[in-house]
């Protein structure tokens, strides 16, 4: 490792990051409990959309469940205060990582860095400053964490921004202003500018800003002249994406990551404000060799997850077609918010015995959420089908086809089928290679629906 990324850093920024995600998770779980969340998505469906090479994965009866998401509360009231830090951030890393992978249907790009932090921050001691655990063990009190610490939160969180702003770097999104027109259209601002600023150009210019903020932001927060109006703008844009689309903690909890790209002792420096008097320097004095050398396996760990972390979003671009439309590559590659998928969806059992065929109501096996999600999504559509062919088959009748007709609009285009109605759903198992029964969006083979 670098010696500068050994190099001693105030610890406040960290210690306040700590709080403040603690504090945002906390909030996050007891929404799910105000919400009904927990029974809605983890005890009412028969049947969960689990990620590929996770079916093993299964829910916890309903009382484990109610008692999983108090004690993950409790996790992150933990990690909030800092006591027993490691232990509890590392079982909320594991707990919430078991919960995102019960069902693809609650998939968020928010709730997957979240793990990530937690994972991250489970390697690191934060808990010397401002926690119960310093307190009950003066040992562990200290003022300084190593520069790598930081700099590996900023590392994470540039990737996210960084990929993200790179997948608005497409036509929908810079020429034709979609979906954010479609996001704009009836709002109180497009209704208020509609006299002077049509719609269109309203959703261009909040686009292309959105595409500038989110993709430069970051790194001009890397610079002290810079750091003030790139979070300005930063915050800025979470705010309104927030008002606008109604998704959650995020805006909020971005707002307070990003805060980790300031001067690690701008807790300090607030602190001294607010009570007049001078600004301590937690580093004053100290070596580089008063911060221990990380271990080999934390190297080589933290190598490999920012690897990952480079090589998993770019996956898409060994598919053909567009990522949006085919979703191939398209989960954990922070694609946020830069679609509006509708569709409709007919699906047709057939048995091959006697060849009778029959209506299939996606009620009948899915929740309301769990159907209305999977009608967008290729690998829902697969993971229906194959589940709609094994309960029959466990009914006595074996090997039912089951094909599909879904026509989706994507971005504002006219409706297109997604799924070639002639292709078995049910006999195609999820993998990485193409997926052969869907139909493009544009050029030969697409197929336009009135």
């Amino acid at each position: 490792m670098p010696r500068w990324l050994l190099q001693p850093v105030d610890a406040a920024s960290l210690a306040a990051l700590r709080i403040a995600f603690g504090a945002v998770m906390a909030a996050t779980l007891l929404r799910y409990f105000l919400k009904g969340w927990i029974h809605d998505y983890y005890v009412a469906p028969s049947f969960f959309f689990t990620l590929p090479g996770f079916g093993w994965v299964k829910p916890l009866p309903a009382v484990g469940m109610y008692l999983l998401f108090a004690a993950l509360g409790l996790l992150a009231v933990g990690v909030m205060v800092g006591l027993f830090y490691r232990a509890c951030v590392l079982l909320l890393a594991v707990g919430f990582t078991y919960v995102q992978l019960l069902d693809r249907t609650h998939y968020l790009n928010h709730y997957y860095l979240t793990c990530l932090l937690a994972f991250l921050m489970a390697l690191m001691p934060l808990e010397g400053l401002w926690s119960l655990d310093a307190r009950r063990r003066p040992e562990l009190r200290r003022d300084t964490v190593p520069a790598w610490c930081l700099w590996a939160l900023r590392a994470q969180l540039l990737v996210v921004y960084l990929f993200s702003g790179m997948a608005k770097l497409q036509p929908d999104w810079l020429l034709q202003g979609q979906p954010m027109m479609q996001w704009l259209d009836g709002t109180p601002v497009a209704r208020w500018l509609a006299p002077a600023v049509p719609l269109h150009a309203l959703a261009l210019a909040a686009s292309w800003g959105g595409m500038l903020v989110v993709l430069l932001g970051p790194p001009l927060m890397l610079s002290r002249r810079a750091r003030p109006s790139a979070y300005a703008a930063l915050l800025s844009f979470h705010l309104m994406t927030g008002l606008l689309l109604n998704i959650g903690v995020f805006p909020w909890l971005a707002a307070l990551l990003l805060l980790v790209f300031f001067e690690p002792d701008w807790p300090r420096r607030v602190l001294a404000w607010v009570r007049g008097v001078p600004v301590p320097v937690a580093t004053k004095g100290l070596e580089p060799a008063a911060v221990t050398r990380p271990a080999p396996w934390l190297v080589v760990l933290l190598c490999a997850h920012f690897a990952v972390q480079v090589l998993v979003p770019l996956r898409h671009r060994l598919y053909a077609g567009p990522v949006l439309w085919n979703e191939e590559g398209f989960l954990f590659s922070w694609h946020m918010k830069i679609m509006e998928k509708r569709a409709n969806a007919r699906f047709e059992a057939t048995d091959p015995a006697t060849g009778q065929r029959w209506r299939v109501d996606p009620l009948q096996y899915l929740t309301e959420k769990q159907a209305y999600r999977m009608v967008t999504h290729p690998d829902m559509l697969a993971a229906f089908a194959r589940h709609v062919s094994a309960e029959y088959g466990r009914q006595g009748r074996p090997g039912v086809e089951v094909r599909a007709w879904v026509a989706v609009k994507l971005n504002g285009r006219p409706r297109r089928l997604l799924v070639d109605p002639a292709v078995d759903l049910a006999a195609h198992e999820e993998g990485l290679a193409p997926r052969p029964w869907l139909l493009p969006l544009e050029g030969a083979g697409a197929r336009q629906v009135p």
